[in-house]
């Protein structure tokens, strides 16, 4: 609450005055004069809280004044005719001082708790808005975002030689606040004729310095902006903090992942293909000695694994790398399911092949490239599961065009339905073969080209894997 002795201060005492001289006036012979004496210090107290001293000050000789003049004998004259009068002027003139100097101190005290309750909401939302930031960048914008709008132009010096486009002396702040972990520059005690107000982001310095412009109307800093500023260069140095052993994680994590990928890759390399190559060899050697055309198609068979699995490998290091383009235009769903089942051959024996769809569907919006090659790794994995039949349909609604691969086998095991995309994870333990990569390889394209994919167990038996695709 600011108080100022001004003219509305003097108003209220004229006012009190008035209204209390008029009362005890009127009531002076029921009253008497101790009590209309105390009533006179009422006018003095109002203003005092109010006005402060000089009107406090004021209403307490016109206070004894009015008490003299209008009530005390003989009235209507300004005669003083014992000490008690004297005595009842100058305790006014007290009660006006000491009510001044508590209502100033209580002020006071008000408005330093409500400063600091306003820099504690400051923090508080710098501190939610830094909290929400899911990078270093977008910190590094709201920060200076929320600085700029209270405090003026504010920049970022990380931690090294300072900017060229400072001035020499403000370099120099720059540094020594970044070094030794001080405010400088302007509104400090530490070169305070810079342009730029500089506070460390770390206690003990050695890093990074939030730079503050001088206010744009040439005012200097006040030690209050220097203690907020102090206060939010902490938040943002922790906050930054944070983010950066987010990122030490994540980037440690992803290299574990790597690590166990490659293990993983390995093994999947050292059995995959080892089976495949000693058929092709042996089948060739026998075919050589004998003729045995038998013996041909099952190394060619097994080379047709072998370039399946290569084919899986290829792809799983293009998703993992995120080199995957995708190329979307107008698609149809006859022509490239045709695609994918002609490439994936005639499948295992004793699964049959079942294709539901409609000449009638509208074009999807897909790679097609990409697209057949979900279908083919469906479909092998579908056969592989399947007991006797694999059903390829297609559905639409709106502009939503949905594309399901069904088996008839035992179906995923409850729980499964979302790790099952995985690199080299296999529903309840399964062993039927495969890379253990088709699947990831299926995630990793959809995901490419925006197509939501799931894998449910239908109410008839096995599992339905079911692309979301959109119309053009």
């Amino acid at each position: 609450m600011s108080r100022r002795s001004d003219g509305k201060g003097y108003a209220i005492a004229v006012a009190a005055i008035a209204v209390v001289t008029l009362a005890t006036t009127l009531l002076r012979t029921e009253l008497g004069l101790p009590a209309i004496a105390l009533l006179f210090l009422l006018p003095v107290l109002a203003t005092s809280s109010r006005g402060g001293l000089g009107p406090g000050l004021f209403a307490a000789a016109g206070s004894a004044l009015a008490y003299n003049f209008f009530l005390l004998p003989p009235r209507f004259t300004l005669q003083v005719h014992g000490y008690d009068n004297i005595v009842a002027f100058l305790v006014l003139l007290a009660v006006a001082v000491v009510t001044t100097r508590l209502a100033s101190g209580l002020a006071d005290r008000e408005a330093a708790a409500q400063d600091r309750a306003a820099v504690s909401g400051e923090a508080a939302a710098l501190a939610a808005d830094l909290a929400a930031a899911a990078d270093l960048d977008i910190a590094s914008a709201r920060a200076l975002s929320f600085v700029g709008e209270r405090f003026g132009v504010a920049r970022l010096i990380p931690e090294g030689p300072a900017p060229a486009d400072l001035g020499s002396l403000d370099a120099a702040a720059a540094a020594w606040a970044a070094h030794n972990g001080d405010v400088t520059g302007h509104g400090s005690e530490v070169m305070p004729a810079a342009d730029w107000s500089f506070i460390p982001l770390r206690p003990g310095g050695s890093g990074a310095v939030l730079a503050v412009a001088r206010p744009a109307d040439g005012a200097t800093r006040s030690a209050g902006e220097i203690e907020r500023l102090e206060s939010a260069a902490r938040l943002i140095g922790q906050a930054l903090d944070r983010l950066q052993l987010d990122c030490e994680r994540a980037d440690r994590a992803a290299a574990e992942q790597r690590a166990d990928l490659l293990r993983s890759l390995l093994a999947s390399l050292a059995h995959d293909l080892r089976t495949p190559l000693t058929l092709v060899r042996g089948g060739l050697a026998e075919v050589r000695a004998t003729g045995d055309a038998e013996r041909l198609d099952a190394a060619v068979d097994a080379a047709d694994r072998l370039e399946r699995t290569l084919s899986d490998l290829m792809d799983a290091a293009r998703i993992e790398a995120g080199a995957v383009g995708t190329s979307l235009e107008p698609v149809d769903l006859v022509d490239v399911v045709q695609a994918a089942l002609a490439e994936y051959g005639a499948g295992p024996e004793g699964i049959g092949m079942e294709v539901a769809i409609s000449d009638a569907l509208p074009l999807v919006s897909a790679d097609p490239v990409l697209l057949r090659q979900i279908l083919v790794n469906l479909t092998e994995n579908a056969a592989r599961h399947a007991a006797t039949r694999v059903t390829i349909s297609a559905r639409a609604r709106g502009r939503t065009v949905w594309l399901a691969v069904h088996d008839d086998g035992a179906g995923v095991t409850p729980g499964d339905e979302t790790r099952i995309f995985e690199r080299f994870f296999r529903s309840g333990g399964d062993d039927r073969g495969g890379s253990g990569l088709g699947l990831a390889i299926v995630k990793g394209f959809a995901d490419a080209m925006h197509m939501p994919i799931e894998v449910r167990n239908a109410a008839d038996g096995g599992a339905t894997f079911t692309l979301e695709l959109v119309s053009v």
